[in-house]
C-alpha cells in the first residue's frame, strides 16, 4: 500500500483483528455485525449498517456521515456472507485510512436512473464523492489483509509465521515441534 509500510499495515491489521475480538467459531454473519461496531468504536459515533439491493451502480457499498454526526453503510445485499464482510472491510478501511466519506445530496434525476434505490440511497449515488483510484486501491488492499486475518484459521496463522521466518529460525521450530518440552525425546548435547 501506498500509504502505509508493510509493517505499519500488519501492526494495523493486528490492532484491529484484535479489537474485533471474534472467537474462531465466529460466523461471516457475525463479523459482519461487530464490523459496524467496530467503527462505531473508532468513529465515536453511531454506525447502522444496512444491506440493499445495488444493481446497475459502480459500487458495492458505501458509507454516509448525516449532518448529525451518525453514518450509515450500505453493503450490497449478497448470498454471502463472506461478500458483505469483504464489503463491510472494505468500507472500514476507508475510515481506516482516514478517507473521507462519501457526501450525501438531494437530486430527484438520479431517481430515474436507479427507481429500485430506496430514496435516500439514491441521493447519495447523486452526491457520491469518488475516491481517489489510489485510495480506492489502498482501501482494497487493506481490507483484502483484514479479510484474511478475520477469516483464516489459527494453524495457517501459524504456518504464516513460519513462512516469514528466516531459514535458521524454521530449523530451530521444526526441531523444537519435534521434541516436546519436558518430554523423553530431548536431544543429547
Amino acid at each position: 500500500m501506498n500509504g502505509l509500510s508493510r509493517r505499519a499495515r500488519e501492526t494495523l491489521c493486528d490492532e484491529v483483528v484484535q479489537r474485533f475480538g471474534l472467537p474462531p467459531s465466529a460466523t461471516h454473519r457475525e463479523a459482519c455485525r461487530r464490523t459496524g461496531e467496530v467503527m462505531s468504536e473508532i468513529l465515536g459515533a453511531q454506525v447502522e449498517v444496512r444491506f440493499a439491493s445495488l444493481r446497475n451502480v459502480p459500487f458495492s457499498g458505501a458509507t454516509v456521515r448525516h449532518a448529525d454526526g451518525t453514518y450509515v453503510v450500505y453493503c450490497a445485499k449478497s448470498r454471502s456472507w463472506y461478500h458483505r464482510l469483504g464489503i463491510l472491510l472494505h468500507e472500514l478501511a476507508h475510515v481506516l485510512l482516514d478517507h473521507p466519506p462519501v457526501a450525501s445530496a438531494d437530486s430527484s434525476a438520479v431517481r430515474l436512473f436507479t427507481p429500485h434505490l430506496p430514496g435516500k440511497m439514491a441521493r447519495i449515488i447523486a452526491g457520491r464523492t469518488v475516491h481517489a483510484e489510489a485510495q480506492e486501491r489502498e482501501a482494497e488492499e487493506l481490507a483484502d489483509r483484514l479479510l484474511e486475518r478475520l477469516t483464516e484459521r489459527p494453524e495457517e496463522r501459524e504456518d504464516a509465521a513460519l513462512l516469514d521466518a528466516t531459514p535458521r529460525v524454521m530449523r530451530i521450530a521444526q526441531g523444537l515441534a519435534r521434541h516436546p518440552a519436558g518430554g523423553k525425546d530431548r536431544p543429547r548435547r
